[in-house]
C-alpha cells in the first residue's frame, strides 16, 4: 500500500505505527512542518517549506481558529504536490487536532482516511471542573465557549473520515455520541522489549523519580514540589530525581514573580532547606531514560484530567512502583499494572500526596526481579499490536507473523 501519515510534528503519536508499516514493505510517507532531525527507517519525511512552513505560519500570529484554517491550506498544497508526482495514498492517517487533515477526503476521495482523535473539548468533561480553584492552571468553565469553538476544524475532519481512532477510552468518551459510534480505541504503541524491567533496580528503596515533558501545572508539578518537604523530613536519605524541560506546553502560566515553574521550585526548595536531596536531570536520552526508570523505587506521575503522557505507560511497562493521580486518564491504564504496582492519590491534597510517596517507599514491593513474569494484558500496548489493529481498521488482515 501507499500509506501517508500527517502531523505538524514528526513523528509524534505515529512513531511506532509508521515504523511498523514501513517494516512490512509499504510505501510510507509522512508530511510534517517540524522534525528536529528525527527520522524513521523506511519512512520518507516530507517537510513543508516556503509559504507552508512552520516559520511562515508563526509569523502570521493567528488565533487558534484562523491558524487551523491556514494550516489546512498549507497541508492541502502538499497533497496536491505529491499527487502531481503520481503518488496517491491508499491509506491516510492524520492527527485531527491542528487542521492538517481537513482536506484529505476532498483531495483524495477514494483513499481510506483514519483520523486520530487526541482531544475533543467536551463542556461536560471533568477537564473543566476537576480543579476549579487552581489559578495556576486556569482551567475552568469560563473557558468553555472559546474551547468549544476549537472543535470546529476537528469536527469537519472526523465527519469526513472513514474511521476515527482514539488511544484511550477516556479520550473517546469526550466525543459526542455521533462520533463515538465511529471511533475505535487503539493505543499508540510502545516498545515493550525496550522498557521491560531489568536487574538495575535500586536495592535501598530510597529513589523517587518524577518525569515530565514540561514542568507545569497541567502535570501537577507545583503539587509535587510542595509534597517534598514532608517526604524528605520523614525519609532523610531519600533521593528525588526530576527529569524534564523547564517549559509550559499546555494551559496555565508561570507563578507570580517567577519566569517559570522550575525557578519557583528552586526558590521553594531552598527556602525549605531540602536542595541537598534533589537532582535536576533535564531532558534524558533514550538509554538514560530507560536506566532512570529501572532504578526508580517510586515513580510519581501526576496529571490534571487530560491526555495521559506516554511516560506513564513507559513507567508501567518498566515495572516501576508508581504513585499517580486518581483521575480517569490514569485509570485507563490501571488494568496493565501488577497488584500493588499503582497507588492512586488525589494530588490536590498535598498532604495525601506526601503520605502516598512515603508509604510507597516504606512498603516497597519489588516488581523488577522477574518472578512475576509477563503481564497478560501488556501485549495490547505493544507497537506491533497497535499497527495490526490500525491495519484491520483499514479492512485488510495483517499477514501472520508480521
Amino acid at each position: 500500500m501507499n500509506i501517508l501519515f500527517i502531523h505538524p510534528n514528526f513523528p509524534a503519536q505515529f512513531k511506532h505505527i509508521s515504523a511498523q508499516a514501513a517494516k512490512e514493505g509499504h510505501s510510507v510517507k509522512f508530511i510534517c512542518q517540524t522534525h528536529y532531525g528525527r527520522s524513521i527507517q523506511g519512512v520518507e519525511r516530507l517537510k513543508l517549506k516556503g509559504q507552508s512552513s512552520f516559520e511562515e505560519l508563526e509569523k502570521q500570529k493567528l488565533n487558534i481558529f484562523n491558524k487551523a484554517q491556514e494550516m489546512s491550506s498549507q497541508f492541502r498544497r502538499a497533497y496536491e504536490s505529491i499527487t502531481v508526482q503520481k503518488w496517491i495514498p491508499d491509506l491516510v492517517v492524520s492527527h485531527s487536532g491542528w487542521g492538517c487533515g481537513m482536506h484529505v477526503k476532498e483531495v483524495w476521495p477514494k483513499c481510506f482516511h483514519i483520523s486520530y482523535l487526541e482531544w475533543w473539548f467536551n463542556p461536560s468533561s471533568s477537564f473543566f471542573e476537576y480543579d476549579k480553584y487552581n489559578a495556576d492552571l486556569n482551567v475552568n468553565k469560563n473557558m468553555i465557549p472559546k474551547a468549544w469553538k476549537r472543535n470546529q476544524s476537528i469536527a469537519l475532519e472526523l465527519a469526513a473520515a472513514d474511521a476515527v481512532v482514539a488511544p484511550t477510552n477516556w479520550q473517546r468518551e469526550q466525543l459526542p455520541l455521533t462520533f463515538q459510534k465511529k471511533c475505535m480505541v487503539i493505543f499508540d504503541g510502545i516498545d515493550l522489549n525496550f522498557f521491560k524491567s531489568s536487574s538495575l533496580a535500586s536495592s535501598k528503596g530510597k529513589n523517587v523519580t518524577y518525569g515530565t515533558r514540561g514542568m507545569e501545572a497541567m502535570r501537577c508539578f507545583p503539587q509535587f514540589i510542595k509534597s517534598l518537604p514532608k517526604v524528605i523530613q520523614t525519609i532523610p536519605d531519600v533521593r528525588i530525581e526530576i527529569a524534564g524541560s523547564d517549559s509550559i506546553n499546555y494551559c496555565g502560566s508561570p507563578p507570580e514573580n517567577f519566569k517559570s515553574w522550575k525557578k519557583w521550585a528552586i526558590d521553594f526548595i531552598k527556602r525549605n532547606n531540602i536542595e541537598q536531596s534533589i537532582s535536576w536531570l533535564g531532558h534524558l536520552g533514550k538509554e538514560d531514560y530507560r536506566r532512570w526508570l529501572h532504578k526508580s523505587d517510586c515513580h510519581v506521575y501526576l496529571t490534571h484530567p487530560f491526555v495521559a503522557s506516554w511516560s506513564l505507560v513507559d513507567a508501567i511497562c518498566s515495572d516501576c512502583k508508581i504513585v499517580a493521580s486518581d483521575v480517569e486518564p490514569v485509570k485507563d491504564f490501571e488494568a496493565y499494572c501488577f497488584d500493588n504496582q499503582l497507588t492512586l492519590v488525589d494530588h490536590r491534597n498535598v498532604e495525601n500526596l506526601s503520605n502516598a510517596i512515603i508509604v510507597s517507599l516504606q512498603q516497597r514491593v519489588s516488581l523488577k526481579t522477574g518472578h512475576r513474569g509477563v503481564h497478560p494484558l501488556r501485549h495490547d500496548l505493544s507497537c506491533e499490536d497497535s499497527w495490526r489493529k490500525w491495519h484491520r481498521v483499514y479492512g485488510e488482515q495483517v499477514p501472520t507473523g508480521a
